[in-house]
């Protein structure tokens, strides 16, 4: 389950767009009874090192589970904008949405877009990287993104907000990775 501290995001954060809006607070945490880009980005793959513990990355296998996730997500991988497809993505920006209009930020198909296209861009990595991540690799992938770069520009407060909102995205759309993935928030966040 997600922990409590994505709640704790501050709005300082908000700005006057419609995105960064989007970024300002994150959606509460899902109870047990919640339900489980096109991705611009590439995802970040980490590379073994020798004598790393654990099974090596098989990259072929990943790929293909990669092209599996994305068939299933349904999301058109032309650019163009994303909607919600999947009753995980419904809910996902169902809960997204009312909480983003409680604080007073105006919803916009962007908005949507964005905060899809981050969390499924998380779950490529995921994917990518055989499940496992730490706090290296999820910083790598906030580092590396283009979506992150973009939608940022440099602000630790909105970096933040955005992250929290993905790993939130992630509970949803691949839910088990989102546990690994609110662990390495915790980490590079506190």
């Amino acid at each position: 389950m997600i922990s409590s501290s994505l709640k704790r995001f501050s709005a300082a954060a908000l700005t006057t767009s419609v995105l960064a809006a989007a970024l300002a607070g994150c959606a509460p945490a899902p109870s047990d009874s919640d339900g489980p880009t096109a991705a611009a980005a590439t995802p970040t793959p980490s590379v073994p090192v020798e004598g790393e513990e654990g099974p090596a990355l098989d990259m072929e296998a990943a790929i293909l589970e990669r092209e599996e996730f994305l068939d299933a997500q349904q999301q058109p991988r032309d650019g163009s904008l994303l909607s919600a497809k999947t009753p995980e993505q419904q809910e996902f920006i169902a809960q997204q949405r009312a909480y983003l209009e409680s604080q007073g930020a105006t919803w916009a198909p962007e908005t949507e877009s964005l905060l899809l296209a981050t969390t499924l861009d998380a779950c490529e990595t995921a994917i990518l990287n055989n499940h496992r991540t730490d706090a290296d690799i999820f910083a790598m992938h906030v580092n590396s993104s283009p979506i992150f770069a973009q939608v940022t520009q440099g602000d630790a407060a909105a970096e933040q907000g955005l992250a929290s909102i993905m790993v939130f995205g992630m509970s949803f759309v691949c839910p088990s990775d989102a546990e690994q993935w609110d662990a390495a928030y915790i980490e590079v966040y506190g």
